[in-house]
Order: C-alpha cells, then structure tokens, then sequence
C-alpha cells in the first residue's frame, strides 16, 4: 500500500517569519560575488537582476552603459522591492568595473559563447569574483571578454542560441553561490 505524502506551500506569513529584521538584513555578510551587467537595457531585466542578486546575497550589481531609472514601473515589478536592499552601482563602461574588480583582487568570469568557453560545472572559481553577463542584443562586449580570466557557456540545446540575462544568471548565480558556501568564502 503506497502511502501518499503531502506537501504544503508554505504562507506568505511562514515565509516572513524566517527573515531576520530590516537591520540584521544589513549586516548580514553576502557572497564575495560581484555581478556586472554590460550593456543591459531593459527595465524589466535589470530589475530581475536585482531580485537575483538579493536571492543569492551577491556582494554588488554594477550597472553599465544605462542610466537607471528606480522609479520604472518594469523595474520595481520585476525587483519586488530588492532595489533598495542589494548593493549597486552604476559604471559608465563595463570595461572599467571589471578593471577595477581586478585591481581589487577579484577573478574575472564572463557568461557568453565564445570559442574557449566552458560549461559552469566546469568553471573553477576563485573568490573573490566578479561574473559579468551580457546585454540582450549583443551580449558582453569583445573588450570585456578579452578581460576575462574564463568565459562560462550554458549549453544551447535547443534552436535559440541565448536564454534570458537573469535567466542565464540565474543558472550561473546559484552554482557559485553554492560553492562560495561550500569555500566559506
């Protein structure tokens, strides 16, 4: 006889019950993970982006080659208010956010398709690190690749070569934040 299991979807009062306070949040230690958008537009994406961030406590989200704008209706939809919680800058150019990570001692990875790109499980990190991934159109830019000290590929399966920027960063995101944590880092 097959016993049937149940599970409940927790409340959104048993979700909050598990957060620590406003203040506690703010001293909460993040990940040594920086995050660069290069040439990322869309309201919606870059509000993802936060979101994303929040989730795997990412140290900063550096924002290049827009000016954001807060106060867009697709930003705050998708960011669900972690725009005032996570870390962030803006750049002018992504070039010189991942130079400066460099200079302060961060590894450069870079999520695009190029000719020595490697799988995430493949990818050795070394924290601390700075991942940069792509606008929606051309992707990360030549000069910020030829930067990079590995380049991660998420394989292409299916007819698109591409996925969505937070999708991709997703994906990557959770795999370095998982081995962060397992470093201590």
């Amino acid at each position: 006889m097959k016993t049937e299991t149940r599970h409940l979807v927790s409340t959104t009062a048993e979700l909050r019950r598990s957060k620590c306070d406003r203040s506690a949040f703010i001293a909460k230690p993040r990940l040594p993970i920086r995050v660069v958008l290069d040439r990322v537009t869309q309201a919606y994406n870059i509000g993802a982006m936060f979101r994303l961030c929040d989730a795997m406590l990412a140290e900063r989200l550096i924002i290049t080659g827009v000016e954001v704008d807060l106060s867009k209706r697709n930003l705050g939809q998708a960011a669900c208010g972690t725009q005032y919680w996570t870390p962030w800058s803006q750049e002018t150019s992504a070039a010189d956010a991942v130079l400066g990570a460099r200079d302060d001692g961060y590894q450069i990875a870079v999520v695009e398709l190029a000719s020595n790109s490697i799988p995430p499980e493949a990818f050795m990190p070394k924290f601390p690190l700075c991942l940069v991934l792509g606008g929606e159109f051309d992707g990360v830019s030549q000069d910020v690749v030829d930067l990079a000290d590995a380049v991660i590929e998420i394989p292409m399966r299916g007819m698109a070569n591409s996925i969505n920027v937070s999708t991709a960063a997703a994906i990557v995101l959770y795999e370095l934040s998982r081995r962060a944590e397992a470093v201590g880092a």
